[in-house]
């Protein structure tokens, strides 16, 4: 800020309160009342009083906020080493401590090396991160693996992909008949769309579900148990729901039809339709279909639910008098089949959940049997095993035992968004802070929280405001009880806003139903300005509604879209921040201009708007930073690179096929591409039209001869491998970054991410990742800060935490809920307690009086959080800001962000109407504080220009020696020339084989992948499997030729010589890589061994061989294939210490196993040094 600010001295009073190191706090804080100051200060005092750096654990929601407090701390203590004594006695006495003595002092300085050199080091982490090193510290009492890895999102979302596919592919598994006839209820209930959505829910769901799931099961006591908790048993059928309300007494066939005529006679339509309707109920035995035809005579639907028709309607005069008592009995009567109706609706939702429970079950399983095997937890695990491991009987004492010597100060920041599962290892943390006699006796113990039930917006993570407050109540009554000390503390002084901003929120938010659930103190909403001297104000734009356009007659012209009302209000943002930029408009409190990096947009959800807004910044280049986040498989990068995925493995898919061509990646135009898919005969393929026009070299020649070989590659190389090669290697990330700019660069960077993740996770091949994208890959998050000089849009919930000199907020209009927004698992709390159980809405007519209740309970705390939303919003801004919106043909709600501010605002003779300098429309601008002329800051003083550069440092550095390629073993028979004079090495003739496609080296790759892959395949069905893949794959091989390479390779496979080389725990094509010294010179080697066994004290490595002829004996081998092992053999000895390395060369020809005896590799070695 330009001006020095004042603080008030009843804000420093309230810091140093919460921070007193000898009691515990409980503090509430405005936005931008400086939180993480106070938690700084807090750990610094601790440190200050004596307190070891490892016994304070000071817990955050994120990394970010980990390492900024941190950083505040350590920048604190690293400038009091530097201080002289009256500076420093100053700074400690402005924390709130006594004049310090010199003792004081001299320990102060020495508290930066303290807290660095401290084992165990001062504990400022994440809460995720701290349960992971607890895991680590105690995993068999944890009951997990000790070398645990943590799942990455990449990882994780590879992971659940194959457990939704291995979970589907069960379903016709004859041992799982529950999975499949719940599988089939799921699919005729939902439909498609409804088993991908739950299946989308279980997932984000499993650690609620998990636990429902194993407290009620899946089988019939689950279900019965299910049943009885809404009041149904076992017994309930339709034919008994049926019974309670029909047949009716007055209401019978002779009736039916005697309204109907009495009907007619009158010309009453509404009492002629009921009985158009009761009439068929008497021509039919089937309960369902009676039960329906019930609901439609006696019942309407409103507001989505069934309820009784008004009787006057039906027993209209000229009806009525003909049967007495018919406008009562149709009262109840049309009550009763409305409970049989919603009773029927309640037990079909039942039905659904039970085989939603067993999906769950069966996908859950599968993911956390996945995960084990491989040893790794994801971030809900930590949590979830931390709370069960202290609260395990037994070991969960040892454990509290080890923590409890460990900590003894706990503070707490974002209580806010803590969630009940994190509030459990926080409560088990502290269990015996307060409670007598601990591992750590006399010494002064405290538990420090701080939040803002005010920014509680993560409720989809499983935070509760309200769990901040009832905390906050249970600490203090435990502290209370052990005679110690606890403080409630209200921060209301904001830092970071000016006045009028601050102003705006209190009046928004000061009546009672915009109030409701933002917090539940009783005291007034007061928000106090640090920067009260500093002008600024809050601007009122008109949502922009839709106007309608006319659609030309003829389909050829295109429609007009930009009148859209995102599009517009996108194009006004764009040029009032471009004309701020160019007009050097100045930040009146700050008095300096705006820059690109001082603008925050923010919007409440992803959507066209975002997309219009970035496209009309870059038309008008104002610097704009991608989107915050980011579904990895919408990118239309990724989706480039899954079209070259899709062509590679199906040529004549022609849709991605001509995607892939206009793309980047090659550049065609449309009109090119109109050319080669326009002249085609019918039935081809573009595929085979591209290599028909590929002979007339041209661009059409580079585009085959590429995917040509991209398709040879793809065989034998990972798709981590595949792909980098293609961005890498092959210049397609460059090309894409020139074509849809910078962002595009991060979005390939995490996809590689992704496809090493899927392979760490053991996901394989193209096929299966292209599958698994198409699902639904990770979303991305990429952090955008204000330092990078862009303007940023992002969501609300992203912008928690963040500030900027002037925010946006955006109101797309939207009702703040709708039945929409509902999950498709709802959650109730069980009568007895217990975990959270689930409801599965299937369809509308599965909607009961049970799920509308939790419906409406849903939508109050939807409504609430919607609110909390805007006041986080609001509270980024720091000098200046504009709420606006855009809206449909609707007239929005009076709830909308747009109209509780407007609505505000417009009452109070702060706010005036305006003429914007832009588009000369009215706009209301509220302003509290008064504001002269605003003077731009005075520039800094030029500094002078250093010294010169030293002259040394203009010169050219002598060229560094080169360092050897990396050795390929089987082309080692070119000559290894010193690093000066290094040749390219060879390619291997197996592996290289795409650079030269010759018959033979096609028939050794052949050759190779069939001694690989089947010897882990039944004998039955080799020779089919072999056939089959070398029509395939081996492109070029006549019928003869195949059927001489599977007599070849089965020759070896039957003959009992070679019988050793397939035993099970045998390895196939195992990579290796490492160096060794030859001539005196460290070499890389990089290769793969075909097979290798390692059994007992030897460990056998062999490798095939497919020259024609074959040797006869030792004698007859070319020194380079025993060069080849002998560097295999080089690589192996260290990584079996002790063992007998042998190998052999497989002659496939003959076949012939021929045995290196070890003199002869150490000759070759020899022979390659000396070359």
């Amino acid at each position: 800020m330009s001006r020095h600010l004042v603080i008030p001295e009843e804000t420093l009073a309230r810091q140093r309160l919460a921070s007193d190191p000898s009691l515990s706090a409980w503090v509430s804080a405005n936005a931008g009342s400086g939180k993480t100051h106070v938690l700084s200060q807090r750990v610094i005092r601790l440190l200050l009083a004596g307190t070891e750096p490892s016994r304070i654990l000071c817990l955050t929601y994120t990394r970010a906020a980990a390492a900024n407090m941190a950083r505040r701390v350590f920048d604190t203590l690293a400038g009091w080493t530097r201080l002289d004594d009256a500076r420093l006695s100053a700074e400690i006495v402005k924390l709130g401590e006594p004049a310090p003595k010199p003792a004081t002092m001299r320990e102060a300085r020495r508290l930066f090396a303290r807290a660095l050199e401290t084992p165990g080091g001062l504990k400022i982490q994440t809460i995720h991160a701290f349960c992971e090193a607890v895991l680590h510290q105690f995993p068999l009492e944890a009951n997990i693996a000790g070398h645990f890895e943590m799942l990455d999102p990449q990882m994780e979302a590879a992971l659940l992909a194959e457990a939704r596919r291995e979970m589907i592919a069960g379903t016709t598994d004859p041992d799982q008949p529950g999975l499949a006839d719940a599988f089939a209820t799921v699919l005729r209930l939902g439909g498609e769309s409804g088993l991908e959505a739950l299946l989308g829910e279980i997932v984000s769901r499993r650690n609620g579900l998990a636990r429902y799931i194993t407290k009620i099961g899946t089988g019939p006591e689950g279900y019965r148990e299910l049943l009885a908790e809404f009041g149904l048993d076992e017994n309930e059928t339709i034919d008994a729901i049926l019974a309670s309300c029909w047949p009716d007494r007055f209401f019978d066939k002779g009736t039916a039809q005697g309204i109907a005529a009495a009907a007619a006679s009158a010309g009453k339509k509404n009492a002629g339709d009921f009985a158009d309707r009761l009439i068929p109920v008497f021509a039919t035995n089937e309960a369902e279909t009676m039960l329906g035809l019930l609901r439609e005579a006696f019942l309407t639907r409103k507001e989505g639910q069934w309820q009784p028709r008004s009787a006057k309607t039906i027993a209209a005069k000229g009806v009525a008098e003909h049967f007495a008592g018919m406008a009562e009995a149709f009262d109840e009567c049309a009550v009763r089949i409305a409970e049989a109706v919603d009773r029927l609706a309640l037990l079909r939702m039942l039905q659904a959940t039970h085989a939603a429970l067993v999906l769950a079950d069966r996908l859950i399983g599968i993911y956390e049997r996945l995960k084990s095997a491989r040893g790794y937890l994801d971030f809900n695990d930590l949590i979830v095993r931390t709370v069960n491991l202290l609260a395990r009987g037994g070991a969960s004492a040892w454990v509290q035992y080890k923590l409890d010597k460990g900590i003894d100060h706990i503070l707490l920041d974002e209580a806010q968004d803590t969630s009940p599962e994190q509030w459990a290892v926080v409560r088990a943390l502290a269990e015996d802070f307060f409670a007598g006699k601990t591992a750590r006796e006399n010494v002064e113990r405290t538990v420090f929280a701080v939040g803002d039930e005010k920014q509680s917006i993560y409720s989809f993570q499983g935070a509760d405001p309200e769990s901040f407050a009832q905390s906050g109540y249970e600490f203090q009554q435990r502290v209370a009880g052990s005679g110690a000390r606890f403080e409630k503390v209200r921060l209301l002084h904001s830092f970071r806003s000016v006045a009028d901003v601050l102003s705006a929120v209190d009046i928004t938010f000061s009546g009672e139903e915009v109030r409701r659930g933002l917090t539940r103190d009783r005291e007034d909403l007061e928000h106090k300005a640090v920067r009260d001297a500093a002008p600024g104000h809050v601007e009122l734009w008109p949502s922009m509604g839709a106007a309608s356009v006319e659609e030309p007659e003829d389909w050829t012209e295109p429609i007009d879209h930009t009148s859209a009302p995102a599009v517009l209000l996108a194009g006004r943002i764009a040029r009032t921040v471009k004309g701020w930029i160019d007009s050097g408009n100045l930040i009146e409190g700050q008095g300096r201009p705006v820059g690109p990096g001082d603008v925050l947009i923010l919007v409440r959800k992803r959507d066209s708007f975002v997309h219009a807004l970035s496209r009309e910044l870059k038309n008008l280049h104002v610097p704009v930073a991608g989107t915050d986040r980011l579904a990895l498989a919408e990118h239309i990068a990724v989706q480039d690179l899954m079209a070259i995925g899709r062509v590679i493995i199906q040529p004549d898919d022609d849709l991605s096929l001509a995607a892939l061509l206009k793309s980047p990646v090659f550049g065609i135009s449309e009109d090119e591409l109109l050319d080669l898919a326009g002249g085609r005969p019918e039935g081809q393929s573009l595929w085979s039209r591209l290599i028909d026009l590929s002979g007339g070299g041209g661009p059409w020649k580079q585009a085959a001869d590429r995917l040509s070989a991209w398709r040879d590659e793809a065989g034998y190389v990972s798709p981590f491998d595949f792909y980098a090669r293609i961005l890498g290697r092959d210049g397609m990330r460059g090309r894409m970054i020139a074509r849809l700019g910078i962002e595009a660069g991060d979005v390939v960077d995490e996809f590689l991410n992704f496809c090493l993740a899927s392979e760490k996770a053991g996901i394989l091949g193209l096929e299966a990742l292209i599958g698994m994208l198409e699902t639904g890959g990770p979303e991305i998050k990429r952090e955008l800060g204000q330092a990078r000089g862009e303007v940023r849009i992002m969501t609300t919930h992203a912008a928690k935490g963040l500030e900027a000199p002037i925010v946006f907020l955006v109101d797309s209009g939207g009702a703040p809920f709708h039945d929409s927004h509902l999950p498709r698992l709802v959650p109730f709390a069980p009568r007895g307690g217990g975990p959270t159980g689930y409801l599965w809405r299937a369809t509308g007519d599965t909607a009961n009086a049970h799920s509308r209740r939790i419906a409406l309970e849903l939508r109050q705390k939807a409504e609430e959080e919607y609110r909390r939303l805007l006041y986080v919003g609001m509270t980024r801004a720091e000098d200046r800001l504009i709420l606006c919106g855009y809206h449909g043909k609707r007239t929005p709600s009076d709830m909308t962000w747009h109209a509780i501010v407007s609505r505000a605002l417009t009452a109070s003779h702060h706010c005036q109407e305006l003429e914007d300098a832009l588009t000369g429309e009215p706009i209301h601008r509220y302003r509290v504080s008064d504001t002269g002329p605003v003077e731009a800051a005075k520039a800094e003083p030029e500094k002078p220009l250093p010294a010169p550069m030293p002259e040394a440092l203009h010169r050219p550095l002598r060229p560094a020696p080169a360092v050897p390629r990396p050795l390929a073993p089987s082309g080692v028979g070119l000559v290894i020339d010193p690093p000066e004079g290094e040749a390219a090495p060879l390619g291997s003739p197996v592996y290289s084989a795409r650079e030269s496609d010759s018959p033979a080296l096609r028939r050794g790759t052949a050759v190779h992948r069939l001694l690989q892959r089947l010897p882990d395949i039944a004998q039955d069905r080799r020779r089919e499997i072999a056939l089959s893949y070398l029509a395939s794959a081996a492109a070029g091989m006549t019928p003869d030729e195949a059927e001489a390479t599977w007599q070849e390779v089965t020759a070896i496979l039957d003959d009992a010589d070679f019988a050793a080389i397939f035993v099970p725990g045998s390895r196939a094509e195992v990579s290796i890589m490492g160096t060794v010294s030859i001539g005196g010179s460290q070499r890389a080697i990089s290769g793969k061994i075909d097979r290798l066994l390692a059994d007992g004290d030897r460990v056998l490595i062999v490798d095939y061989k497919t020259n024609r002829p074959a040797p006869g004996d030792l004698a007859a081998v070319p020194p380079t294939h025993i060069a080849q092992l002998a560097l295999y053999r080089e690589l192996l000895i260290p990584i079996y210490p002790g063992r007998r390395i042998e190998a052999a060369l497989l002659y496939t020809a003959a076949p012939r196993l021929i045995a290196l005896p070890q003199a002869a590799m150490d000759a070759a070695l020899a022979a390659l040094a000396r070359a």
